[in-house]
């Protein structure tokens, strides 16, 4: 799930801070920093898109796309929260691998060769209160039956592209990620805003 909402400032969190604008594999970093990465699947497969989403990937309005949503957990503690989405047709054609991907990481198929190309990152801090929050908070109750630790979320997304086909990876990062420190090889990247755009909360 993404919104194009306006930004905010960065979080008070150093640690937080540093995640957020981590690049490369996020799973990698994850991983040389807790000694184990395990990653839940909680769904994969057809998806109702945000009006924010469809945008990004260049998908109709009412179109299928397909989703694929985890959680990326630090040693056995549950981390992270990430979606990713794209058209259909792309599923099964240029990144029909996904769909293999079970529980790899979707790293796997962004960092090996060729390499897509990727965007820039957009940040979001969704408060408490907004629809996405409350979906975020849902989805990880759910799914690792602790709450999220903060009402507030604190997410960003990119885009990867590979021979026309994109890819929308969106990224949540619980407060639990805090007591891991970033790795030292982490390069920071500018922070950017996403244009203004309400959207509903709905996944």
């Amino acid at each position: 799930m993404v919104s194009k909402q306006g930004i905010h400032p960065m979080p008070a969190s150093r640690r937080m801070g540093a995640w957020l604008q981590i690049d490369g594999s996020l799973s990698a970093r994850i991983a040389s920093v807790s000694g184990r990465l395990t990653v839940r699947v909680l769904r994969q497969g057809p998806v109702r898109l945000q009006p924010a989403e469809a945008e990004r990937i260049g998908c109709p309005a009412g179109a299928t796309a397909h989703g694929r949503e985890v959680i990326l957990l630090a040693d056995g503690v549950p981390v992270v929260y990430a979606r990713s989405v794209l058209q259909a047709v792309h599923a099964r054609g240029t990144w029909k691998a996904i769909r293999g991907l079970g529980n790899r990481a979707l790293a796997d198929l962004l960092f090996g060769l060729p390499a897509p190309q990727r965007s820039g990152f957009e940040f979001a801090r969704f408060a408490p209160g907004s629809g996405i929050a409350a979906t975020v908070h849902r989805r990880w109750r759910e799914a690792t039956g602790a709450d999220w630790g903060r009402r507030e979320v604190w997410a960003r997304c990119s885009v990867f592209t590979r021979r026309g086909a994109p890819l929308l990876v969106t990224e949540c990062f619980a407060p639990a990620i805090a007591a891991f420190d970033a790795p030292q090889r982490a390069r920071a990247v500018p922070w950017r805003a996403p244009a203004r755009h309400e959207t509903s909360g709905q996944p």
